[in-house]
Parts: structure tokens; sequence; C-alpha cells
């Protein structure tokens, strides 16, 4: 007797049948997002996986579809815990297993989710990372790093056509204030947002900036999970400049928030927070421009009275030195009047006894 063959149809449909009868109501799955898709029909397409450990590659998977009508209340759902289905998202769902017999797949037919799972999930790998950078030294490792008095090299993790970078570069441009901004542009959010963040931390650590600032536009909730992984906590340890960090959730703090040097709740208030650093020097510089002008001030005072004293004194020891230097001058007057008079004196005396004795002389002459 042959054996029976099936068609593909067949095949897929018994399969069908067989997965119906063994899963004949919803089941609740737990895993990881993965490959999320939204079609342009409205359906929503992706991956849950399971992984050995965070990071690591995954044990196993199954295909999951959620349909257009299942969104809304899947959705109110994540909206009213503040969350959105992203990928790296642990989740609970509930789903039918069905089999597709026109792709030939097994998958999940999405249309419920436990949002208290996640929140839960994400509290408790949040807190097992704090404790193990804690115990590491790491939390206060960039926060131990002095901002620089004049942060006016900027590196900027962010993506050039969100509205965090417009907000942030617009508010240093109204400063007024020299701002340079180098700006590693890269998305922050979505799949793969991790390793993006870790590699523009690693490009901007060679660059010659006083700080660095990693801002995000806002979001949900579970847009802050690449923000809370290991590896980009660890880079921000790392960095040998300050960083400031401002990821947009006005409730939580991030595990990025935790480690960074200065935490803010939006860019422009990262902007703002350089911007004070700034003004902060420029008020100290006038601030010693008024004491160098005042100790100048002063000592040109105490240099004018020193001059007033010296020239009163002169005023008033001048006349007794004048009178003082002319009854000199009077007596040594007198005193060569008195010589020249006695000089005179003594050379006619002189005259006289040489007319006299010439007078002799020529008497004795005569007589002989």
């Amino acid at each position: 007797m042959d054996e029976p063959t099936f068609t593909v149809t067949e095949l897929n449909v018994a399969i069908r049948d067989a997965v119906r009868d063994k899963f004949p109501r919803d089941v609740w799955v737990k895993g990881e997002v993965q490959g999320l898709n939204r079609s342009g029909l409205g359906h929503t397409y992706f991956q849950l996986v399971e992984k050995a450990g965070k990071g690591e590659r995954p044990l196993s998977r199954i295909d999951v579809a959620l349909f257009r009508d299942d969104r809304p209340s899947v959705n109110r759902a994540l909206k009213d815990s503040g969350l959105r289905l992203e990928p790296d998202v642990e989740v609970r769902i509930r789903g039918r297993v069905g089999f597709w017999t026109g792709g030939g797949k097994l998958q999940l037919v999405m249309n419920g989710i436990d949002p208290v799972f996640t929140v839960g999930g994400m509290a408790a790998n949040r807190e097992r990372l704090l404790k193990a950078l804690a115990g590491e030294g790491l939390l206060r490792a960039n926060g131990a790093l002095a901002m620089p008095m004049v942060p006016l090299r900027i590196g900027l993790v962010s993506s050039a056509d969100t509205a965090g970078y417009h907000d942030f570069v617009e508010q240093l441009g109204e400063s007024g204030f020299a701002f340079r901004v180098c700006l590693a542009d890269v998305r922050v959010q979505g799949s793969g947002a991790q390793k993006r963040i870790v590699w523009a931390l690693r490009q901007l650590a060679h660059q010659p900036v006083d700080a660095v600032v990693i801002v995000r536009g806002g979001g949900s909730r579970s847009d802050l999970a690449p923000f809370d992984t290991e590896d980009v906590a660890r880079a921000i340890a790392a960095m040998p400049v300050p960083v400031v960090t401002g990821i947009g959730h006005e409730v939580d703090r991030s595990v990025a928030d935790e480690v960074a040097h200065t935490a803010c709740k939006t860019p422009t208030a990262c902007a703002q927070t350089l911007i004070e650093q700034v003004y902060e020097f420029v008020d100290r510089l006038d601030e010693v421009s008024r004491g160098v002008a005042g100790l100048a001030r002063a000592r040109c005072a105490l240099a004018a009275r020193e001059m007033g004293e010296c020239a009163r004194r002169v005023r008033r020891g001048a006349p007794g030195a004048l009178v003082r230097e002319l009854t000199a001058l009077e007596r040594r007057r007198v005193r060569v009047e008195e010589l020249g008079t006695r000089g005179v004196r003594e050379a006619a005396a002189t005259l006289d006894d040489r007319r006299r004795l010439l007078v002799a002389a020529g008497t004795r002459l005569s007589r002989g």
C-alpha cells in the first residue's frame, strides 16, 4: 500500500489544525522584542526571542503578528503605563498560537500585553545594574571630573533631524557666547541605539571637547531602554570629560542619568546648564576686574596723598631754608668785602713804602 502523499496545502492545514488542537486557548509568552516592523495596512510584525542573558544570542524565537483590529487595545494598555512597543524591550504578551498556511509559518497572533511585567522587569534590571556599577565605583567616576570653567567646546550625541538637537543648539546660539558643537550624529532610540550611543561616545572621547552632552527629544518610558543598558553606562563612566544628559523624560531617571556628571530633564535644560557655567565665569571675572580696579584706585589715592604730604613739607620748609641760605650768602659777601678792603690797604701801604724808598734813593743820587 502506497504511503499517503500530502499537497503543500494539505500539510499546512494539517499542521494548523494540530496547533489549534494543542493550543485551543490564548497563551501568555514572555521574551524580548526584535525586528519590529509596522506595515502600511496598520499591522505590526516582530519576533519574540529568548536569550541566555542580556546581550546574548537568542536561544529561540517566534514570529508575532499584531493585527490592526487588536492594536488599539494593546496601545491603550501601553500608553497607560508610559510604554511603547519597541525593539529590545522585555514583554509578556497574550496571543493565539497559529500556523499561517499561506506562508507555512508558525506565529503568535497577539491580542494583549502585560505592561506591569515590562515596567517591573525594567526596574529590576535597572536596580541590578546600578548596584553592580556602584560596587565598581563607576556611578561617581564621571561626576568626579571637574567641569571646565568655560565649557565652550561641546561634543553632542544626538540625531540632527530631531527637535531635541535643534532645541539644544538654538539655546546655545541665543546665549551670545562662542559655543562650538562637535556632533556625533546618531539615532538614540530604536533598535541598536545602545551600540550607536557607545560608538558616538568613543568617537567624542578623542575630540578636543570640554564636555559631552547626550540629548533625546522625549518619548515613552520604553524609549529609555538604551539608556538603562550596561554598555552605555560604562561608556559614560569611561569618558575623559564631564557628560551631561538631557534625555527628555520628566519622571524617570535612567542609568545613564545616574552615571553622568550632570543629569537634566530636557535638551534645553542641558544648554542652560552650560550657559550658566559660562555666566558664572564671566561674573567671577567681572568681580576680579572690579577688585583689581578698586585696588589700583586705592594705590593711586595713597600715592597722591603721599605726594601731597611731601609737597606740603617742601612748602613748609622752603622759607626757613631760603632765609638760612641768604644769611650764609650775606656772611660770605661781608667776608669777601672785608678781605678785599684789607688787601687794598695792604697793597697801598706796600706801594707807599716802595715810593718812599725810591724817593730816598733818588735824593742820594742827586747829591752824589
